[in-house]
């Protein structure tokens, strides 16, 4: 009879404690596939197109492109192509002098990945980090009345730390950047923390096992 009332009893601190892990495994933000550093450059350049093609008259539905992306970012140029194409703009190569098609010149100065602060989700989460994905550089379109026109577009999101080698592409230097160190408060915090939950849970065992 003890020992059935002993082993009750202790069951209970453990479903307790396992009840803990669960929540904390439940805070945790729901993993979607994360794209990878390229990817979220091409999301960049389409949303770049994006923004072009809304300032040209809707009805001029063939372009003259010009891409200036130098030999680091030659390869936007069919992404950005095909982007073109999706919001109906058909690409010319050349046109006679006396049709007036409009032309659109990209100048691509500048593409690169940034990492912050490092953080974690939860006591025993894993650690995450801000993603800041950046393309910058300027555009000239004969149909807007401004000119040339600078562009700084910025994706940020979150992203697991694990994931960053299978992110970042070692062909490509601009979608790798320097990850920031553990915070020292986080990496102390843990153990203290693991320390204190066993000291409980041992606790809990001699309390009951002395009743």
């Amino acid at each position: 009879m003890l020992n059935k009332f002993f082993n009750h009893h202790l069951f209970i601190p453990g479903k307790i404690f396992l009840l803990l892990i669960a929540l904390t495994s439940l805070s945790l933000k729901a993993n979607c596939q994360t794209k990878t550093n390229l990817e979220v450059f091409y999301s960049l350049t389409d949303t770049l197109v994006d923004q072009i093609v809304q300032q040209i008259p809707p009805k001029e539905s063939q372009i003259l492109l010009k891409l200036n992306l130098g030999e680091s970012y030659s390869l936007f140029s069919n992404n950005i192509i095909t982007r073109f194409q999706k919001n109906g703009k058909e690409i010319l190569n050349y046109i006679p002098q006396e049709l007036h098609i409009p032309h659109v010149d990209i100048v691509m100065e500048g593409a690169g990945v940034e990492y912050g602060e490092m953080f974690k989700d939860g006591w025993f989460g894993s650690h995450y980090i801000q993603r800041y994905t950046t393309i910058f550089g300027n555009y000239l379109q004969s149909f807007s009345k401004e000119g040339k026109k600078e562009f700084e577009i910025t994706k940020i999101d979150t992203v697991k730390v694990e994931d960053i080698k299978y992110l970042e592409n070692d062909s490509f230097p601009f979608t790798k950047s320097t990850i920031p160190p553990e915070p020292f408060i986080s990496g102390v915090t843990e153990p203290l923390i693991a320390i204190g939950t066993a000291a409980v849970v041992v606790a809990l065992f001699f309390i009951i096992r002395s009743k």
